[in-house]
């Protein structure tokens, strides 16, 4: 499959398909979600329809079809080619969105209905988006990344040399990719290189909730009770887990311990509520450590040289600035790792375009 580098908008403000029913998106809503080839529905025509969601600079999404969907689709129906086009790089992120049916993918572009014009805007005002699904996102230079990097956390993108931080959404797309279920190309990316080998740490430190400190003491000083640590390597990690439902407790550990580790860790000092009866976690190993042993054991948690291994690190974490300020204290370099991940994203090079 060739890399898809321009994309067009299905329903919603200045959209591609507006001409093709007159503003009208019943029949085609009805004309996708009956499309059963492989360009739309790559699982098999019992699989969900698989378009591509952008996000926008500005924030704002939009649902988009390939350039190969829209040649399908055209040539089908019997539809004009649209004129334009959205290009990769307009985009902060794409990624693949499913419709399991005609109500679903109906439901969904109904949010991008624009609202009837404001009887008291000003002539001069410049049209805008003010559809449900992004009205709040401005045009012009502010950019809004929070809605993208939920996308490309989906992806989960890394480069050899430096860590990338994402936030604990380590979601299905990662999944497919690992397991070839997506094509990279549809989302304009070249196949990444890391495909047959990651390493994953998700680590959650949990504070006391009824520390009423200011958010800067927290930071400087937290509260840690138990800290929460997964070390897996994909995607040998996922085979393990394959069927490992219907094992008991024990085989399903063992089975999770061959692709990776995942430890619970108690801090001995931390105060005891006397009448508290705190939940043992059911997929992990339980140790009590001293909290004076905490530092060293994330020193050898994260000795890992990307480049000697030749296997990326991702880290997943709740609170990324707690994270930073905690394994900066244990003495680990955390100066290279990085936040987001747009940077990453092999999009071709394309002219900037201002959000509609």
């Amino acid at each position: 499959m060739t890399i898809q580098t321009r994309f067009y908008q299905v329903s919603g403000y200045r959209a591609h398909s507006n001409g093709w029913y007159q503003y009208d998106d019943k029949p085609m809503i009805r004309a996708l979600a009956s499309e059963t080839s492989k360009d739309f529905r790559p699982g098999g025509s019992d699989a969900p329809l698989e378009l591509v969601l952008g996000i926008l600079p500005c924030g704002a999404s939009y649902v988009l079809l390939t350039t190969e969907q829209m040649h399908l689709f055209t040539q089908k129906y019997r539809l004009n080619i649209p004129r334009g086009s959205w290009r990769s790089s307009d985009f902060l992120s794409l990624s693949p969105i499913y419709f399991h049916s005609e109500a679903e993918l109906s439901s969904k572009l109904a949010t991008y209905k624009q609202r009837p014009r404001n009887k008291n805007r000003r002539e001069t005002e410049e049209p805008r988006d003010n559809s449900q699904a992004n009205r709040g996102y401005v045009a012009g230079p502010v950019s809004v990344h929070y809605r993208a990097y939920f996308e490309q956390q989906r992806y989960v993108y890394i480069q050899y040399r430096c860590v990338r931080w994402i936030q604990c959404s380590f979601r299905r797309t990662l999944y497919h990719l690992l397991a070839k279920r997506i094509s990279p190309e549809k989302f304009a990316l070249s196949p990444p290189s890391w495909l047959s080998g990651i390493r994953v740490i998700s680590i959650v430190f949990v504070q006391w909730s009824v520390d009423n400190r200011r958010r800067d003491e927290r930071l400087q000083n937290p509260s840690l009770i138990e800290v929460g640590i997964t070390d897996a390597h994909f995607p040998s990690f996922f085979d393990t887990l394959t069927g490992s439902g219907m094992l008991k407790e024990e085989s399903r550990l063992a089975a999770i311990s061959k692709g990776g580790t995942t430890l619970h860790l108690k801090l001995k000092q931390a105060a005891k509520n006397p009448h508290s009866k705190p939940q043992m976690p059911n997929h992990s190993k339980v140790e009590e450590i001293a909290k004076s042993e905490l530092p060293q054991r994330l020193r050898t948690l994260f000795d890992h040289d990307a480049q000697k291994s030749g296997m990326p690190l991702i880290v997943l974490c709740h609170d990324e600035e707690m994270t930073r300020g905690i394994l900066e204290r244990a003495g680990i370099d955390v100066s290279s790792y990085k936040s987001g991940l747009s940077s990453l994203l092999p999009f071709c090079p394309a002219e900037d375009k201002v959000c509609p």
